[in-house]
């Protein structure tokens, strides 16, 4: 229910961060770049006998965001028109991200009175600084990859930090290199999901959002369809729902499509 990315020793961390950016960058048009976060000391909760305890929500509709970062209704001259995701309506993202929820135990309801977590969903298609070409170049091609990394998740690789745009920095130009393939993903177009979970009777009560949970999933827009592929993008999403993904995490989409089943009604709530 809708509720309104010079030679230096290869420490642990560095190789780690080698390997994820080597995957980013090689296939990364069919992995799925992961980012999730909990904040406010929100934890999904166990029963005793180790599963976890079913929480209720439900939808607000965030909405799609927009297309290009620019602010611009086409690019380098080019439409960004994209007929897998231009016009697609809530009720069909929300009917399959609904089922990957429901496998982490985080159940609808259509009781405001009993709902644990709203749910905000966004999404849409990001306009990487390659579609521009050689239009944009030096600080604003950072500046809006950037503002990309920030709305995919990619921030928590901490490529932007110590003066990621200063050429001049040796830091900066060291994590240009580590994260050649993080960079790589962010300046391609991607699609995008975002789920941002809030408290929801502190909201409902006492008007105070407390976010508690988001996760942030995106797909290279190239060779893919975003009504098509959603389903898989969500189901390697699911695992860190609720939960701190620690960094970014990448994995490819499963093999084929993933099969949402037939629609079934839960029933409805009577209205009081």
């Amino acid at each position: 229910m809708v509720f309104l990315r010079p030679s230096i020793a290869c420490t642990a961390v560095l190789c780690t961060a080698l390997l994820q950016a080597s995957l980013l960058g090689s296939g990364s048009q069919d992995i799925t770049a992961v980012s999730s976060r909990v904040y406010n000391g929100y934890v999904h909760r166990s029963l005793p006998d180790g599963s976890l305890r079913p929480e209720t929500y439900g939808f607000a509709v965030g909405g799609e965001l927009n297309r290009s970062s620019a602010g611009a209704e086409s690019v380098g001259g080019l439409p960004t028109a994209d007929r897998s995701i231009d016009g697609i309506a809530f009720a069909e993202i929300s009917g399959i991200i609904r089922g990957p929820l429901a496998a982490q135990k985080y159940v609808p309801t259509g009781d405001p009175k009993t709902a644990d977590l709203l749910i905000v969903v966004y999404w849409g298609r990001t306009i990487g600084t390659n579609a521009f070409g050689g239009i944009v170049n030096g600080g604003d091609r950072d500046k809006i990859d950037l503002e990309n990394a920030r709305l995919l998740g990619f921030d928590s690789e901490k490529v932007f930090d110590l003066g990621y745009d200063d050429h001049a920095n040796m830091m900066a130009n060291i994590r240009r290199e580590v994260y050649a393939g993080v960079m790589d993903a962010i300046e391609d177009d991607r699609y995008f999901v975002i789920l941002r979970a809030y408290d929801f009777p502190l909201l409902w009560k006492q008007r105070q959002a407390k976010l508690l949970w988001e996760t942030r999933f995106s797909l290279s827009q190239r060779h893919h369809d975003f009504r098509k592929d959603l389903p898989a993008m969500t189901q390697v999403a699911a695992e860190y729902f609720g939960k701190d993904s620690l960094g970014l995490v990448q994995k490819p989409i499963p093999e084929g499509r993933v099969d949402v089943g037939e629609t079934k009604s839960l029933g409805e709530v009577p209205e009081k």
